[in-house]
């Protein structure tokens, strides 16, 4: 898969030359991994091979053929299936401490990074 891909982000993308850059990559991974999580390794060894991919892909091909590769690896998500199931509501009001702003992410902080790193100025 990564090949048929570099073959058409070497271009640029639809509609650029290949003057004038490669594409851009956005993977979304998780912080699950960064500790451990009971009941998620199949998880967890998923958003680590992503977060490894995304390095090595970074390095590679931002290098070979200026391509952009960015990972967004969000902590805990409102309003999200893993959420409900994972962390009741007395669970998740009390991880809430441990949070930067005291408050879980929602769907749409992701939207509007993967949006900003997709655009010109995330490439700046």
């Amino acid at each position: 898969m990564c090949r048929e891909a570099l073959k058409y982000l070497k271009k640029g993308g639809e509609g650029r030359s290949s003057s004038s850059g490669g594409g851009s990559i956005i993977n979304i991974s998780a912080t699950l991994h960064y500790t451990a999580s009971w009941y998620q390794i199949h998880v967890s060894a998923a958003k680590a091979a992503v977060d490894a991919t995304t390095r090595n892909l970074a390095l590679e091909w931002g290098t070979d053929y200026d391509i952009r590769v960015n990972g967004i690896a969000p902590g805990p998500i409102s309003d999200t299936p893993g959420m409900s199931k994972l962390a009741p509501d007395e669970i998740s009001s009390k991880a809430r401490v441990y949070m930067p702003l005291y408050k879980l992410g929602e769907k749409w902080d992701i939207a509007m990074t993967a949006l900003f790193l997709a655009s010109d100025a995330g490439g700046q």
